[in-house]
């Protein structure tokens, strides 16, 4: 997982690198930013009423350590 993300932030990091003008790097700064932003609202809009803070974050570890697990799973039988 982790690796998968680097790759990602690798290659946008790269395109901000080789943009040839400001405006270009304005412009793929606002789409980070915007992507960041959406992500957060729906996790907040899909997180149920009546649970605590703990469990929330309890549940978004639990899902990442699933995620995690299964891509290297993947790796292992030399799938992904």
């Amino acid at each position: 997982m982790f690796e998968l993300l680097a790759k990602l932030f690798t290659r946008t990091l790269k395109k901000f690198q080789n943009a040839e003008n400001e405006n270009e790097k304005k412009s793929l700064f606002f789409k980070v930013i915007f992507y960041i932003v959406c992500a957060l609202v729906s996790l907040i809009l899909y997180i149920p009423p009546g649970i605590s803070f703990v469990e929330a974050l309890g549940s978004v570890v639990v899902f990442i350590f699933i995620i995690y697990s299964a891509i290297r799973a993947l790796k292992y039988f030399k799938i992904f």
